[in-house]
């Protein structure tokens, strides 16, 4: 508290403008717990690449940016394990939130790898990957509305949601999830997600290969007492392929109240074996879907059961559609849009590969030129 006070008496007094500290790790502090010790609201804690075995770091309310290296990829060469020692992180209620940028949390077996309580914290270009646990093997959100940007889920396994689990008692505010990618991992519910009486945002997402009792890609479920408990789940854009549920709800499952929103997204190639291979709703789930498509899901006699409001521009196929390549937004038309993601993509990495050779170089810019218009 001196450090910050005299901190900010020192920016008063000069042009009120004060640059916050950077703190590397290791050089200047050995662990990441002895560099948020060390620092104050503000600061930006830069981790060098490689592996450190920590275990239940914690911020101790501090607003910091703890930021990890990344390779010529873009993806996170920072990594933090805590094997059996317990959980590697937790974030407890605090005024102001860390952001947490470039790191992959892998390899624990406590009841999950990250837990945030009561925290709006930020997530960038993160991965969890191959952790075990009870209630989210990669991350369990109690209370709380973190955003998590560009990131990864991978491989974990977990009784109540294999990737990520969200149990939440009444508030208001609720997690939003913007292009992350949730692939390979296991539950027994909900392979992907268990949504536990939570109302979280997903927009251009992604829920590949993930497996569950019920509920492959996602579980969903809500109580009927108050608003904020329902299981208003959202779907934006998003795209649920190859998950499998070995009872009901292949790519998302929605268990007892809520009123979820489906909207331009794609189930396709899921599998389950009693009810819904691409959904399936309880009687007090009803979801509302648009814009959507449900193709090549098998295992059950409907690709979609249980109730549902179908609002207009939805196809339900026995085989799905052949790829328009270069319509990265799933828009139906080669554009501007498209252009500018692999642009993005350019020489960096393999987001904008239209010939299947896993990079984006100027083979796939010529594809993507040929291709402009509306797909066939």
């Amino acid at each position: 508290m001196q450090h910050l006070q005299s901190l900010l008496l020192a920016c008063s007094l000069t042009t009120g403008i004060c640059l916050a500290d950077t703190i590397n790790v290791p050089e200047d502090h050995a662990t990441i717990q002895s560099a948020i010790d060390a620092s104050v609201d503000g600061d930006l804690i830069l981790v060098a690449p490689g592996l450190y075995n920590e275990f239940d770091i914690q911020f101790g309310g501090k607003g910091v940016t703890l930021r990890g290296s990344i390779g010529s990829d873009g993806l996170p060469t920072t990594a933090i394990t805590s094997g059996d020692q317990g959980r590697i992180m937790l974030i407890g209620h605090q005024e102001i939130d860390p952001t947490l940028e470039n790191l992959v949390f892998t390899a624990s077996t406590a009841d999950t790898a990250v837990m945030s309580f009561h925290s709006d914290a930020t997530f960038r270009n993160c991965t969890f990957s191959n952790n075990s646990g009870f209630l989210g093997g990669g991350y369990y959100n109690l209370n709380g509305a973190p955003d998590f940007i560009d990131c990864r889920f991978i491989g974990n396994t977990g009784t109540w949601g294999g990737g990520y689990a969200c149990w939440e008692t009444g508030q208001m505010k609720h997690p939003n999830f913007t292009r992350c990618v949730f692939e390979g991992n296991t539950g027994e519910i909900g392979g992907g997600m268990a949504n536990l009486r939570s109302q979280p945002i997903m927009t251009e997402c992604t829920f590949v290969d993930n497996q569950a009792t019920i509920g492959g890609g996602i579980y969903n479920d809500g109580d009927s007492c108050c608003p904020q408990w329902n299981g208003n789940i959202t779907l934006i854009d998003c795209l649920l392929e190859n998950n499998q549920a070995s009872e009901s709800g292949g790519g998302l499952y929605n268990a007892i109240f809520g009123l979820p929103v489906i909207e331009g997204t794609t189930f396709s190639n899921n599998t389950a074996a009693v009810f819904g291979s691409g959904m399936f709703s309880e009687d007090e789930m009803i979801p509302t879907v648009r814009d959507s498509i449900f193709c090549a899901n098998e295992g059950t006699s409907e690709q979609i059961s249980g109730p549902w409001t179908d609002d207009g521009n939805n196809s339900i196929e026995s085989s799905c559609p052949e790829p328009c390549l270069g319509d990265f937004d799933q828009s139906g038309t080669v554009g501007v849009d498209d252009l500018l993601s692999l642009l993005a993509a350019y020489q960096v990495n393999g987001n904008g590969d239209c010939d299947d050779d896993g990079d984006t170089d100027v083979d796939d810019l010529l594809i993507l030129i040929g291709r402009w218009g509306q797909c066939p």
